[in-house]
């Protein structure tokens, strides 16, 4: 039944739309994006040094009339899994791959493209090439996926999106009859001042999972400053498996060329019952990033920055590292 309903929605909002502008498209445009560091470990039992090209992305877009357009973009990078040796290997993947058809407005996307879930977040904290946003770094959602989605932005103090997906994301096939469908809004109500809120639902198995997220973020002339909480449900289609926590992180802007930055991350996971720790101990945790950076050139950032993850459990520890990060645009 779901899988009609989406394809009915997908009818009504592409259907009338064909045949229209049979007109020339403008030429496209060709990206790129690299993210690569140079680090070193504080740890005094284990000091290492290292340089790494840690991801990197090229893409194509075009114009193909007054409202379609259309984007291919790989990404090359490190595999997100568990293995010691994934750092030594490289795989690309298409991280974007899709028709978007915007009018007046409402646009809406049709393949594989960006999710929205933490974007306006990704954007607000500003340094991805660092460190990612709360959501994508401790694995909420993908931050690309295969589906559709629509925007709806009335006016400038309001946008709502909604987004059905396969839930599986942009390194994964589809294996099974399940989808994600997400809902956001976002609020401006005073200049200066975002607030989002965000519901997704991963109906597979017996235990869906649920992820819910809200977000208050302010900006001003010199700084800027933005806190959001996150709760996931049943973990991996695990009943009761639950993670939480927030994020709050702050920029001052000293000028064109230098900003000063911060961010504290706490990463929860809860008990469950006749158990006296939490599920995911090993992994709970807090994160600790500060630095400043430096813009040479509108295509240049460098950011010279502290790093730490500091584990919750009883006999856990710490990873500080000192790194001196390149993110490179054109």
């Amino acid at each position: 039944m779901k899988t009609y309903v989406a394809v009915i929605a997908l009818l009504s909002i592409y259907g009338p739309l064909m045949g229209q502008d049979n007109a020339e498209p403008p030429p496209g445009k060709v990206s790129a994006r690299i993210y690569s560091n140079l680090n070193w470990s504080l740890d005094s039992e284990n000091p290492t040094t290292a340089f790494e090209v840690k991801r990197a992305y090229f893409g194509y877009d075009r114009t193909l009339s007054d409202h379609f357009s259309a984007e291919v973009k790989l990404d090359i990078g490190s595999p997100d899994d568990v293995s010691e040796f994934s750092l030594i290997r490289r795989y690309t993947y298409f991280k974007n791959a899709y028709l978007s058809y915007e009018t007046g407005n409402i646009k809406t996307w049709f393949g594989l493209f960006d999710m929205l879930q933490f974007k306006i977040q990704e954007r607000f904290w500003g340094y991805r090439y660092l460190y990612r946003s709360y959501m994508d770094e401790y694995s909420f959602g993908p931050s690309a996926d295969l589906g559709t989605g629509i925007q709806y932005t009335p006016s400038g103090l309001l946008s709502a999106d909604l987004i059905l997906s396969n839930g599986e994301g942009y390194k994964n096939l589809q294996f099974d009859n399940a989808f994600k469908i997400g809902a956001g809004i976002t609020l401006n109500p005073i200049e200066n001042l975002t607030m989002r809120a965000y519901y997704a639902v991963h109906t597979r198995k017996e235990a869906p999972q649920m992820t819910i997220s809200g977000f208050v973020g302010y900006r001003a002339k010199k700084w800027r400053i933005g806190g959001e909480y996150n709760l996931q449900r049943n973990h991996r289609f695990n009943k009761d498996h639950n993670r939480y926590g927030y994020s709050a992180y702050s920029t001052y802007v000293f000028s064109d060329k230098w900003e000063l930055f911060a961010r504290y991350d706490q990463l929860y996971s809860n008990i469950l019952p006749e158990q006296e720790t939490p599920w995911n101990l090993a992994r709970d945790g807090s994160a600790i990033i500060a630095g400043i950076q430096f813009t040479p050139i509108q295509y240049v950032h460098i950011a010279l920055n502290y790093q730490d993850w500091v584990e919750y459990a009883q006999n856990g520890g710490s990873e500080p590292f000192l790194y001196l990060n390149f993110e490179i645009v054109f």
